[in-house]
């Protein structure tokens, strides 16, 4: 059931909630006078200070900067871009302050029952989690841009958004009071609601009965047909919708930057940001990929946003937030990405079928797959993934991959257990309405995976300590037989020749530690200076006409010297899987086969 309109008890909040914007005791204005400086001004009025219960010291008053921001496990210390910080009363008196630490300010407040606080960001980095200005237009990620302070958190604030003299729109989620004025609900909301600001075209359409918009903003001309665009946005929106079979939404903001070197998205509880290049809708291929992203970051309105890990807020903005759980919350919606288009009609049956041995292939062919469990990959990410180095593909796995690949499985057990009266949508349904809407919070470990097992109906238990929380492969084969799938390993009973050595620009860049010339004492970073005493080739140019067990001779410089070393050509480990529809299917598994694939 989509549930079309939003009830008159959410709008009647939502007007009470907007018509109490004046009592707002944080205000922020953000302004861009200088674009071309790459510097916002923000401006925050902190007001009734020493009647505030929750203020109890009335002698200072304390202000940080989130180290970091939800959808990105990674500290990126923001407060290094806060410059010319100072704090005055409302008539204008400077208030002394002092740096407590690295995002902590505290102000002497002498009295004072108003503050006001301006400093400027420096924002130059065009990413999804950073904030950017330029003469073309401005992003700014919340997170990245507004200080917060730490006892207020929880209270409504207000923010004014002063563009730029020459540009018009201002496009972000924010209930709007005014012009270019918004009610802000809490802290999270703020951080929670990127603004685009500048001259971009603005689409809109309506799906599942909720309004969406579409911020396009692009440094070269976009080239599409866009009454197609919106009709496959709308498939895609409608789709997505129909896996927990109701949207929480009553409005949502696409916000899309076009631009050379860019790719990723972000996800937010009412909007998204997602970053293409210009030419992402030039042919079939990049047209699908884009839409890949977009159903992504979409389908987070669900898993992430609300069915949620339950250490995934409220949060802390000081510190790492640590979950097992990222490969449910990443690698899932990477699964459903797939679901989603193949529901709207975008990705056709052997589409579906090619891109499920892509990620399979990506998984088990990954060194760290046998080294790092999805469950470690989720705790260590903000340590590991998003700080990667010439090793880290030998031991470490994407929870995005390999969630995806454990959600795969996942759903054709519960499809063949049911005989497909069941997915993994129902998994989602029950933790959609049982911990987001009746508990109102997270889910823990256990209970995901008691979830599971109710919906599977029967124990999983050993499915998720070795799988998951484990190294062990699983037995993949014999799990999508049970849903119509063949599998079919191209390279197997092949003696394909390999090294396992990536190179670039005539040097070293990785050793991959299932190859033959992880343990030659070769290392990343020499310099290729001659194999086979010819000077000038590749390791691909080398490796034409070899066989396994042929023997190269290579040499290389390391910090100046000259190294030499015989390295034995092995066997290639990896596996290229084609995945195929079974011949004559019984009745069962037919229906199976179809709910598996969405078709």
């Amino acid at each position: 059931m989509i549930k079309l309109k939003t009830s008159v008890l959410a709008v009647f909040a939502l007007t009470s909630f907007i018509g109490m914007r004046l009592h707002a005791q944080v205000k922020y204005t953000l302004s861009m006078p200088e674009p071309e400086t790459h510097y916002f001004q923000v401006q925050m009025d902190v007001e009734n200070i020493l009647t505030n219960s929750k203020l109890l010291d009335k002698n200072h008053l304390t202000v940080k900067m989130p180290v970091w921001t939800p959808g990105s496990y990674l500290v990126r210390e923001y407060a290094k871009n806060i410059d010319h910080f100072a704090a005055t009363t409302s008539d204008g008196q400077a208030l002394p302050f002092r740096k407590v630490n690295k995002n902590t300010w505290e102000i002497s407040l002498n009295g004072a029952d108003d503050v006001k606080i301006n400093y400027d960001v420096y924002a130059y980095e065009l990413t999804v989690r950073t904030s950017f200005l330029d003469e073309d237009h401005g992003y700014a990620n919340g997170a990245s841009v507004f200080l917060y302070v730490p006892e207020l958190m929880q209270e409504q604030s207000q923010l004014t958004v002063q563009p730029y003299e020459k540009w018009s729109t201002v496009s972000t989620a924010l209930p709007e009071t005014g012009k270019n004025t918004y009610a802000i609900k809490d802290f999270d909301t703020l951080v929670d609601s990127p603004i685009e600001v500048g001259n971009h075209e603005m689409l809109s359409f309506e799906a599942a009965g909720v309004p969406h918009k579409i911020a396009m903003f692009s440094t070269e001309p976009l080239q599409y047909d866009k009454a197609k665009f919106l009709g496959d946005f709308k498939k895609m929106v409608e789709a997505a919708t129909s896996v927990v079979g109701e949207t929480p939404l009553d409005h949502y903001l696409f916000i899309i930057h076009h631009s050379q070197g860019i790719g990723g998205g972000l996800e937010h509880l009412f909007s998204t940001t997602c970053q293409t290049r210009p030419n992402a809708y030039a042919n079939d291929y990049n047209y699908k990929n884009a839409f890949s992203l977009f159903a992504h970051e979409y389908f987070h309105l669900w898993n992430v946003k609300r069915i949620r890990p339950v250490a995934l807020g409220p949060f802390d903005y000081d510190k790492e937030n640590y979950t097992h759980m990222l490969w449910v919350a990443e690698g899932f919606t990477s699964f459903y990405e797939e679901v989603i288009l193949a529901r709207a009609g975008l990705l056709n049956e052997s589409e579906v079928l090619e891109h499920l041995a892509d990620n399979y292939n990506r998984v088990l062919n990954a060194p760290g797959n046998t080294v790092q469990a999805a469950t470690e990959a989720s705790w260590d990410a903000w340590i590991k993934y998003y700080r990667p180095n010439e090793n880290s593909s030998n031991v470490n796995i994407s929870y995005y991959s390999k969630g995806g690949l454990l959600a795969t499985l996942l759903n054709a057990k519960i499809i063949a257990n049911t005989q497909a009266e069941k997915s993994l949508d129902d998994v989602l349904r029950i933790l959609y309405k049982r911990y987001y809407q009746e508990l109102g919070r997270g889910y823990t470990d256990d209970e995901f995976q008691a979830v599971c097992e109710e919906v599977y109906g029967g124990d999983l238990d050993y499915f998720f300590k070795n799988y998951i929380s484990g190294i062990e492969v699983p037995d993949y084969a014999t799990i999508l037989k049970s849903v119509g799938i063949a599998l079919v390993d191209e390279n197997k009973d092949q003696k394909l020749p390999y090294l396992g050595i990536a190179e670039r620009g005539g040097s070293i860049v990785n050793l991959n530690r299932l190859g033959s010339a992880y343990h030659s004492g070769l290392n990343v970073g020499d310099k290729l200076l001659s194999i086979d005493g010819k000077m000038g080739l590749t390791i691909s140019e080398a490796m034409v006409g070899k066989n396994v067990g042929d023997k190269l001779q290579m040499a290389v410089e390391r910090a100046g010297v000259r190294h030499e070393y015989e390295v034995t050509v092995g066997q290639n480990p990896g596996v290229k899987l084609r995945f195929s529809k079974m011949d004559k299917l019984d009745a069962g598994t037919e229906k199976a086969y179809h709910k598996f694939v969405n078709i």
